[in-house]
Order: structure tokens, then sequence, then C-alpha cells
């Protein structure tokens, strides 16, 4: 019964996330227009999943990983395209979610989400600009 109420959860949260991305004009970007723009809203609906997760370090983990392989390639990409501008917040977001795997890897949740915090501060700057 716990699994289905935490599926049933996480689906919501995603839900929840994925329609203020939309909102926000976001999903409008694509990878190609908008060099790494595609990727990093990939990394933010992973990072904002692990967020929803503040309690429950395994996952945040799994999420956190799976935001900063996006982030990596949205670095990549970014790079690629010459914009210079989105390469500081990109590299802080790297960074907040390289400490945020750390911790969740021992145990701290709390720390890692509020990593996970920093670095969604960080994403949403890149992704807006």
């Amino acid at each position: 019964m716990k699994n289905i109420l935490s599926i049933l959860a996480m689906a919501a949260g995603v839900l929840l996330f994925s329609n203020g991305i939309n909102a926000s004009g976001y999903a409008n970007k694509t990878e190609s227009g908008g060099e790494g723009v595609g990727s990093m809203i990939q990394a933010i609906k992973h990072a904002e999943m692990a967020r929803t997760h503040k309690a429950h370090a395994e996952h945040i983990l799994q999420n956190a990983e799976k935001s900063l392989e996006y982030a990596k390639k949205a670095e990549a990409e970014a790079i690629e395209g010459g914009n210079d501008k989105g390469r500081r917040p990109i590299t802080e977001s790297i960074r907040h979610l390289v400490e945020a795997i750390s911790h969740a890897k021992m145990g701290h949740a709390d720390i890692a989400s509020e990593h996970i915090t920093d670095a969604l501060e960080q994403m949403h700057q890149f992704a807006t600009q």
C-alpha cells in the first residue's frame, strides 16, 4: 500500500511540475534552437522530481543523477553553440547536483534537497535567459 501511495504522489508531483514548466514557456524551446535548453529542461524535470522526495535520500539520488546527466549534456551543447552567458549557471547547477548526489549517498536527504533547490535556481536562470 505504501508503494502505491508513493507512486501516486510521485505521479502527481511530475504532473504538477511538468505543467509549471509548460506554462513558463520552457517547453516551446528546443534543443536545436536553444544551445542546451532542451537538455536543461530534462535536467529541471528530474531535479524537480528529486526535490519532491525531501526525506528519501535514495529517490533524491536516482533523480539527481539523471538530472546531472542532462545538465552535463546541456553544458556540452551550450559550449558547442557558443553560449558563453549560460556557462556559469550550468557550471553552478552541476556543482550543486554533484553535492546533492554526494550527500544523498551518505543518507543526508535534507542537505541533498537544499543542493537540489540551489541547482534548480541556476537551471531556471539558464533556461530563461
